[in-house]
């Protein structure tokens, strides 16, 4: 019987264990070498928590985090500030050709 180690490769030096769930690194190292699991899900959750502040941004309605009270629908009054600014050079733009 053969003993198969199932591991997952997270980065080019990272290797996650399936079997044990312990993350270390390629090269076989001490288990000195592992990494702790709370530090590792504490930053997924700052990313995930970064994705859906990013997704939240793309409903004009909504407000960022970090704007302060009051500011509702902030990305719909500057995507229509953005819109009409470029409208108005593209205008000045065809007006400039045609004369």
């Amino acid at each position: 019987m053969v003993n198969e180690i199932s591991n997952i490769i997270i980065d080019d030096e990272l290797v996650l264990n399936v079997d044990t769930g312990v993350i270390g690194s390629k090269n076989n190292l001490p288990k000195e070498n592992t990494f702790a699991h709370d530090e590792l899900l504490e930053r997924i959750d700052r990313v995930e928590y970064a994705i859906k502040d990013l997704e939240t941004s793309l409903d004009p309605h909504t407000t960022s985090r970090l704007s302060k009270s009051g500011r509702e629908g902030i990305y719909l009054t500057q995507g229509l500030f953005t819109n009409v600014i470029i409208g108005m050079i593209i205008a000045l733009v065809l007006i400039i050709l045609l004369v």
